[in-house]
């Protein structure tokens, strides 16, 4: 079957408030090899600010002072509509971090899904976010 689907660009105010909805994306980073490399997290959303936990050795190699994308998405496979977010900027190491943004986002709750103890936390600044809408467009009525 074909879809006869079209994309929506989406609005930053569009973007924040799907992701402030779901708890779950992916990390990407560039390993020390140039080599991308995604990794699955659970996340808050702070402002506009991107913040994980995790213990992974690459992503604390690579996401502190990096360049990083960010990504959720959600969409229905029966109706083949919804919707993608994706976040780029530098990542920070805020785990010590003493200024006020760093404390608030470390206090948002993340439930892990993946097991194992996630002490680092990571948030993504100087954000640009972007996003797209996937949708079946209903006909006109006057052509029904």
């Amino acid at each position: 079957m074909t879809w006869d689907s079209a994309f929506e660009a989406l609005t930053e105010d569009e973007c924040l408030a799907l992701l402030s909805k779901t708890e779950y994306g992916r990390v990407a980073v560039v390993t020390e090899e140039g080599r991308p490399e995604i990794f699955p997290v659970n996340f808050a959303l702070q402002g506009r600010t991107v913040v994980f936990q995790t213990a992974s050795a690459v992503l604390l190699a690579r996401a502190p002072l990096g360049h990083v994308a960010f990504e959720a998405d959600q969409v229905d496979t029966s109706t083949h509509e919804g919707w993608d977010v994706v976040v780029r900027g530098e990542g920070a190491d805020i785990t010590d971090s003493l200024d006020e943004g760093s404390l608030i986002a470390r206090s948002r709750p993340i439930e892990h899904w993946a097991p194992g103890r996630k002490d680092r936390w990571v948030s993504i600044v100087n954000p640009h976010f972007s996003g797209r809408r996937l949708y079946v467009p209903t006909p006109s009525p006057k052509f029904i």
